[in-house]
This record gives structure tokens, C-alpha cells and sequence, in this order.
């Protein structure tokens, strides 16, 4: 059990802890899938391009492959939102605890992850002038940002339900 994160009674106020697991694992499993399919769609993504950051072997390199990192960043984010958004599934059909624990350490990895894109994102298009947001005028790439980190905020909220279901006994 993780005491790190408050306890709630409801999800949204509005429904019980497992029924909002319920819905919740549904959403991660959705937001996984999306966000694999944006990624192939926009940038082309292949197992060659993901492969490529393997033999990074000097710091000036990094720096050139940056795009590739941020969209293999992307795609583990996205493997571990559909895993444990599965693995919250099973665990409020099945009422199983541990498995709701397992979600709670998966998405929070994944939320970790997705900090850590946002920030390099950003570096990426400061230094340079083609980066995954290169498409967009700077309001729309920086209003982007804000609302990537808002959206990963919402997620520890919902890292706070499952883990209360735990806590709280279900």
C-alpha cells in the first residue's frame, strides 16, 4: 500500500471507488490505444526508427536523435497506459487489491514518463527548429504543453482512486 497519496471515498464525487475503477480502466485503455495510433499517424513511427536509439553512444548524438527518444517516450507511455489499464480491469471485476496496486505503480511510472517528455519537448523545441511541434505557432505548442501536464495531473488523480480502493479495503 502507498500512503503517499490522499485518500478519497468517491470518484468524481459522484460514483463509488470500483465502479470508478471500472470506467477509469476503460479510459486508460483508450488513452493508450489513441495516442499509439496519433503517433503512427503524424510522425510515421516504425520498429527501424524506434530501433535507431540503441547505438546512441556520445552526448552529441542525443541531441540529433531527440525526436526519436520523445516518440519511443511515447510509446512506452502509451504500452503501460493500455497494461495497467487492463490490469485495473481485472482488478475491479475480480476485486483483486494487488492488481490495483500494480495499476497504481504502472500509471505512475507512466505519469513520471510523461513529465519527463513534457520537459524534453520543450528543450527540444527551443534548441532546434524542427521538433514534434514544429507544426504548430508557439501559443498553440505551448498551450499544448499546459494541457499535457493538466491531463497528467488528472491522471494521479486517478492513480489516487485506485490506490484508496486499496487502502480503504474496497
Amino acid at each position: 500500500m502507498c500512503e503517499i497519496f490522499p485518500e478519497v471515498t468517491t470518484c468524481c464525487f459522484l460514483v463509488s471507488l470500483r465502479l470508478g475503477m471500472l470506467f477509469i480502466s476503460v479510459f486508460c485503455i483508450m488513452t493508450g490505444v489513441t495516442s499509439l495510433c496519433i503517433l503512427e499517424q503524424t510522425n510515421n513511427v516504425s520498429f527501424d526508427n524506434i530501433k535507431n536509439i540503441t547505438d546512441i553512444s556520445k552526448p552529441d548524438e542525443v541531441l540529433s536523435r531527440i525526436s526519436n527518444l520523445i516518440t519511443s517516450g511515447i510509446t512506452t507511455m502509451s504500452y503501460l497506459f493500455m497494461f495497467s489499464g487492463l490490469l485495473l480491469f481485472f482488478a475491479s471485476i475480480s476485486d483483486d487489491e494487488g492488481l490495483a496496486q500494480g495499476f497504481v505503480w504502472l500509471t505512475f511510472l507512466a505519469v513520471v514518463i510523461g513529465y519527463v517528455l513534457v520537459a524534453v519537448i520543450a528543450v527540444e523545441c527551443t534548441l532546434q527548429s524542427k521538433c514534434l511541434l514544429s507544426k504548430m505557432d508557439w501559443l498553440s505548442g505551448a498551450t499544448l504543453l499546459v494541457l499535457a501536464v493538466g491531463y497528467l495531473c488528472l491522471w494521479l488523480y486517478f492513480i489516487t482512486v485506485a490506490n484508496s480502493y486499496v487502502v480503504l479495503g474496497g
